[in-house]
Formats: structure tokens, C-alpha cells, sequence
């Protein structure tokens, strides 16, 4: 669409000026003789007007336009003003914004001055154009979804048994990412709180006795534990859990979880499990993966009450290439093509029912009883998948059983082993300069305790800010941790701002929180709610190679 300046400046040589003007800045301009005239060829095609402020004498139709202006177009208007041509008082201010969108230009004008205005004006204008794309692009979305609305609901006038449950699922549906968003948000504060009771509790072990002060000690342990367990099912679920992946040998996880699989299982149903010798190794956080599969598997016995056969296999799949292992029609609808690592859990059980299958992923659906399920599970399996850059597939027949297929993306670097993972000593970390950086008070408290108790020395801070303060006193410091998402100033930019006062300090972000990027230099990442141990452990690695 061709847009052009209207021009109004009937003194002398003024329109013509203006035109050449605006015509070196690639801008369309065209003279107008009166006011009449400039009428007649406003249109959406106009960008802007450039008016005289004494040719503003009988301005009704102009305004009567402006006032009709469709809601997307506010069309600028660029008055030229000087001294004689003024209104005097309030009046003129009144009738300038009457007019609109208007920004004014006192004579004489610098010819930069008139190409910048004009400029400015072809913007305003370019994004209101855009603004009408959208709003019509909507409006044809919005019919086209009321037609849909109107054609489902006579259809579903001969479904009267599951209109309800489709009105639900629709309303699920329409609302599932700000619930992801809402999820996610109240897991990390909860882990925030896990924390601190974790960090209390830790310190104050020492000091419970024996009996019943004990046995209400491991019960609150225990009721943490659980929290925790929760909190990374919402996480998975809203997808921002705090992955760490690594090469992972599917074989020797599904070997060392086997005996877990058997007691979880009871003597009522047969287990296998099948793994080829060649199969790539899985780029996977083991403990995520570790709870998916045992969800499950958890899965598979309660769909089989009076026992059956549960199997647990291992296979390569080219997914998109013509030498796919799992056969490309297993594939999930929005796996991308490439090799993956697939683990497929089958079971022999009551199966799905057709109706159901399409909503077991969402978060809290559930088919068991009431107080028997969350239906977090099988969601944060998906969620897990998905955030690894894989996929779930499930298929099922009512009364043979399901099978559940994990897509994992596969590396091909050596996995990972018990033998390759460093070993802390923690006795060789103690006696070091801890700046803790935390928002959180209690959680704060928490955690310098623990490291106090570790027998390490700690310079608290509420924000980076206090840390960088601390710094810049000339504070000596060995290590850093420090929390992920804080106002203002998150763990990220406390690194990277720590690191320029302090070259290669050892950094530790402890998170609830997935949104946590990669660093050029090295950098820990600790899950929250940790444990005394884990944190010893990270600080025992990062502080190895520095000198006492």
C-alpha cells in the first residue's frame, strides 16, 4: 500500500518546500490547495498531515474525520506554528489536542528538524497499520473459532453424555499455560521454604535426643523429603525444573533400579528387563529419569490389581530416517527427526480407555480414586521429555494393556559412572571464605548456618548489590553461592559482576528454577531444597584446586 503526506501550507512557496523536502527522505508528499481539497484525499492510505497553523480556519470536516478514525488509525498531524499565527490562551492548547495525535514545529524549520517529525510520523503510522493486521487477523480467528464453537455444539447435541466432560477439557485446555506459568511459580517458592526447614533442621540434628524427639525429627525429614518430591513434579510438569544432564548408560541405570522395580512391583508381577549391548548412551538427568520411570512403573501395577507381566525395554530410534528401529508411526506427533534413545514401558494390564487416553498427560486428570493419585505423574513424565528434548508416546487397548515410549536424545560420548563422578572431601573444603547471596531471610539463615557448621567462615548478603558492596571493601572472599532468582539482580549477572571484581572464583547457584543459562567459565548448579551433604560435596569439588 502506497502511503503519502498531505501538505496544507498555503503561504507562498511553503507546500512546494515541504514536498521537495520530504521527497529527499524517499517520502511521498502531495500539496493539497485548501482545506476541501486535503478532505477529499484523506484515507487509510494518508500517513500524516502536514498543516499550517493558519490554514486551521474551518478544520469541522477534518475533525469530524479524525473523530470517525477506525480504533487502530490515530493519524499524526505535524502543525508548523509561528509567532503571527498563534491563537492566543488556553483555547489553542484545547483545540491542538481536539485534533489528536498533533506535534507541533515552530518556524523558521531546519530542514533536519521537518525530515525527522516526518520520520517519526511514517513510524506511528507503519506500526498502526500493523496494529490493523492484527486486530483483522484476530477478528477472522475469532470467527473462524466461533464457527467452530457453533458447529461443536450441534454436534454435541447428540452427545448429551459427554458434553460436560468436553466443556472441562476446553476450559482446561484454554487455561494450561498460565497454570504452567502459576505451577511453576508456587514450586519454587515452596522450595524456597523447603529450604529453610531443611537447613534448620540440619543444624539442629546434632541437638535432638534419642525417642520420641528423634522419631518426630525423621518424620519432619521425612514429610521434607516428600515436599521435594512434589515440587519436582510441578516443575517438570510447568517444564522448568532445574535439569543436569550427562551421558547416561540406560543399561546400568535400569540394571541398578531393578531391585527397587521388583519391591515396588511386589510378587503378583513379572518384570524384564531388556537392554542392547550397543544401545547409545542417553544425554538425561539420571534422577529425573529415574522418577519418570519408576511413575511408570507405579503406573503399570496399579493397572494390574491381580498381577501380570511388566517389561522394560531399551531400543535405538532413527526417528524420520527409513532405518527407524521403533517404526516412524510410534513416533510422538512433535518429535523432531534424528537418532534418540527410546525406553518403552509395557504392561499387560486393564488398558486405557479410548476416551481417556488423549487426556492422561494433562496435569491433575486422573482415573484412580480419590486420595489414590495426584495425577501428577504421567504430566511430569511428559514435561521431563519434552524439556530434555525428547517425547512420550502412549498406546493402549482396554483389557491387553499399555505400553509407554520415552524419546531421550542420545550422545555419543561415554556415559557417566559411579567410578567417573568426582568424590568430595569435605574435610579438605572446611576453613574457607563463603559469600552467601540470598534474598530470602530464612532460607539465608539457613543455609549460613549449615555452612558455619561446616566449618567455613560466611559474609552474608540479601542481594547482589550488598555482595558487590562486600567486594569492593576489599572483603577476601574464596567462593561464591548464590541463589538463582532474586529481584533486581538474579544469580546470573551476580556471577558474571562477582567474576569481573574477582577472576575465577569458584561459583555455586543453588535453584528451584530451570531458567538458568550456560557460562563460558564454570559454574555448579545446585537443585533447592539440598541437603547438608550435597552442598558440602559441591563446595568440597569446586574448592579443590584453591590454595588455602
Amino acid at each position: 500500500m502506497r502511503t503519502s503526506f498531505l501538505i496544507l501550507a498555503p503561504e507562498g512557496r511553503d507546500a512546494e518546500v515541504i514536498a521537495s523536502v520530504l521527497g529527499e527522505s524517499g517520502l511521498e508528499a502531495q500539496p493539497c490547495a485548501d482545506m476541501a481539497a486535503l478532505h477529499r484525499n484523506l484515507g487509510d492510505a494518508t500517513t500524516a498531515l502536514v498543516l499550517s497553523e493558519s490554514a486551521l480556519t474551518d478544520v469541522e470536516p477534518l475533525a469530524v474525520w479524525l473523530e470517525d478514525q477506525p480504533p487502530w488509525s490515530d493519524l499524526p498531524i505535524v502543525v508548523l506554528t509561528s509567532r503571527r499565527s498563534r491563537r492566543g490562551g488556553m483555547g489553542r492548547q484545547a483545540f491542538f489536542q481536539s485534533l489528536g495525535n498533533v506535534t507541533l514545529l515552530d518556524r523558521p524549520l531546519h530542514r533536519e528538524t521537518l525530515q525527522s517529525a516526518a520520520l517519526a510520523a511514517l513510524r506511528s503510522r507503519a506500526r498502526q497499520h500493523r496494529t490493523r493486521c492484527y486486530l483483522e487477523e484476530i477478528t477472522q480467528a475469532t470467527n473462524r473459532l466461533e464457527e467452530r464453537v457453533a458447529d461443536r455444539t450441534r454436534e454435541l447435541q447428540t452427545e448429551m453424555a459427554d458434553r460436560r466432560r468436553t466443556e472441562l477439557a476446553l476450559h482446561q485446555a484454554q487455561k494450561m499455560e498460565a497454570l504452567g506459568q502459576l505451577t511453576g511459580g508456587v514450586a519454587h517458592d515452596f522450595n524456597n521454604l523447603l529450604q529453610g526447614i531443611v537447613s534448620c533442621l540440619a543444624v539442629l540434628e546434632a541437638t535432638v535426643p534419642d525417642g520420641v524427639p528423634r522419631q518426630l525429627f525423621d518424620a519432619a525429614n521425612s514429610s521434607i523429603e516428600r515436599g521435594a518430591r512434589l515440587t519436582q513434579s510441578l516443575l517438570s510438569f510447568a517444564r522448568r525444573q532445574a535439569l543436569m544432564p550427562e551421558p547416561t548408560d540406560l543399561g546400568e541405570l535400569l540394571s541398578g533400579m531393578s531391585s527397587l522395580l521388583e519391591r515396588t512391583l511386589g510378587g503378583q508381577i513379572t518384570v524384564t528387563i531388556q537392554v542392547p549391548s550397543d544401545l547409545p548412551a542417553a544425554l538425561i538427568d539420571r534422577a529425573q529419569l529415574e522418577s519418570a520411570i519408576l511413575n511408570l512403573v507405579i503406573n503399570a501395577r496399579d493397572a494390574m490389581p491381580a498381577g501380570g507381566c511388566l517389561s522394560v525395554t531399551a531400543f535405538t530410534a532413527e526417528v524420520g530416517g527409513s532405518g527407524d528401529a521403533g517404526g516412524d508411526a510410534d513416533r510422538p506427533a512433535d518429535l523432531l527427526d534424528g537418532t534418540f534413545v527410546a525406553i518403552r514401558v509395557k504392561d499387560t494390564g486393564a488398558g486405557i480407555d479410548p476416551s481417556v487416553l488423549p487426556h492422561v498427560f494433562e496435569p491433575f486428570f486422573t482415573t484412580k480414586p480419590i486420595d489414590k493419585g495426584s495425577g501428577l505423574g504421567l504430566s511430569m513424565v511428559h514435561g521431563m521429555a519434552k524439556q530434555s528434548g525428547g517425547g512420550v508416546r502412549i498406546e493402549s487397548t482396554p483389557g491387553l494393556g499399555t505400553a509407554i515410549t520415552l524419546y531421550l536424545p542420545s550422545v555419543s560420548g561415554a556415559p557417566a559412572t559411579p567410578a567417573d563422578r568426582p568424590v568430595a572431601r569435605i574435610d579438605r573444603a572446611a576453613g574457607r571464605t563463603i559469600l552467601l547471596v540470598e534474598d530470602d531471610a530464612i532460607v539465608r539463615m539457613g543455609t549460613m548456618a549449615v555452612l558455619e557448621t561446616l566449618g567455613h567462615r560466611v559474609i552474608e548478603a540479601g542481594s547482589g548489590e550488598e555482595a558487590l558492596e562486600v567486594l569492593r571493601d576489599g572483603s577476601e572472599v574464596d567462593a561464591l553461592v548464590t541463589d538463582f532468582a532474586m529481584p533486581g539482580m538474579n544469580g546470573a549477572a551476580v556471577v558474571r559482576h562477582v567474576r569481573q571484581l574477582r577472576p575465577g572464583i569458584p561459583a555455586l547457584i543453588v535453584t528451584g528454577y530451570a531458567d538458568t543459562p550456560e557460562f563460558a567459565e564454570s559454574v555448579r548448579l545446585l537443585r533447592k531444597p539440598f541437603s547438608p551433604n550435597q552442598i558440602a560435596e559441591c563446595l568440597a569439588v569446586m574448592l579443590a584446586e584453591v590454595p588455602m
